[in-house]
């Protein structure tokens, strides 16, 4: 999409629920969805804390943003900049989203063809 010139966002969601955390390798696929939907409340019920709950309100944000506008970004949130190769928003584990450089290129890189 962004090649064809159209905006395009890439993310890297590294957040893993204080309810998961015992024992964790990092966050697990698809476990970025009741943040996107602001549904881990639901998700993690009782064991959903108050940073739980932060963390969903915030990327919650941005995805009513992209679709009410087709950019994410909003007042009182980081600023996610289009896509660029080796750059990324990341939800990070300790629970701030930042954009920057993707900790992963240099390690998918090496597999690239």
């Amino acid at each position: 999409m962004a090649d064809a010139g159209q905006p395009a966002y890439h993310y890297r969601f590294s957040y893993v629920a204080e309810a998961a955390c015992a024992g964790s390798n990092g966050a697990a696929h698809a476990s970025d969805i009741p943040y996107f939907l602001d549904t881990a409340a639901t998700r993690y019920g009782s064991a959903t804390t108050a940073f739980d709950r932060e963390m969903a309100t915030t990327i919650n944000a941005f995805v009513v943003n992209f679709v009410k506008n087709g950019n994410p970004d909003g007042s009182g949130l980081a600023t996610w900049p289009r896509f660029r190769p080796g750059e990324v928003m990341d939800f990070a584990a300790d629970g701030v989203a930042r954009s920057g450089g993707d900790p992963w290129t240099r390690r998918l890189d090496l597999v690239r063809p």
